[in-house]
């Protein structure tokens, strides 16, 4: 009686570029690339999800709970209520955060400050006023 072959497979060490988030829709499962996620919001203890071409998609889980999922230099929680893509991020004012598709979204007081230590975001804050741009 011959013994079994033992099959080994090779070790990858990649680091994959991008990931993906299995949302709920319309009661079957649907994968979407975290790169397509322009942003997320809080609705207590649902979040809508925001995609870059338009579509929102709500899920029954808590914005905490992404963040977790999503943590990492992709994403940032600006306000209790907002999780922004980082790709996404136009411009940051101490008050807001521009997006690619024009939202302005606002950050709270005490992330302001997370955001303002954290210098690899936030080189400088552009303060706009109606006459022009001042750059700090």
């Amino acid at each position: 009686m011959s013994q079994p072959q033992l099959l080994f497979l090779p070790v990858v060490n990649e680091i994959p570029t991008h990931h993906r988030l299995c949302l709920h829709v319309n009661g079957m499962a649907r994968m979407i690339d975290t790169q397509n996620i322009a942003y997320l919001q809080s609705e207590v203890n649902y979040t809508r999800i925001f995609l870059k071409d338009g579509k929102a998609y709500l899920e029954a889980k808590t914005l905490k709970h992404f963040s977790g999922v999503l943590e990492g230099p992709e994403f940032i929680r600006i306000h209790k209520s907002y999780l922004v893509n980082r790709s996404q991020i136009v411009s940051i004012t101490p008050d807001y955060v521009l997006l690619r598709n024009g939202l302005e979204l606002s950050i709270s007081r005490r992330k302001r400050r997370v955001l303002k230590k954290n210098r690899t975001l936030v080189k400088s804050w552009t303060i706009s006023t109606n006459t022009a741009t001042i750059t700090i």
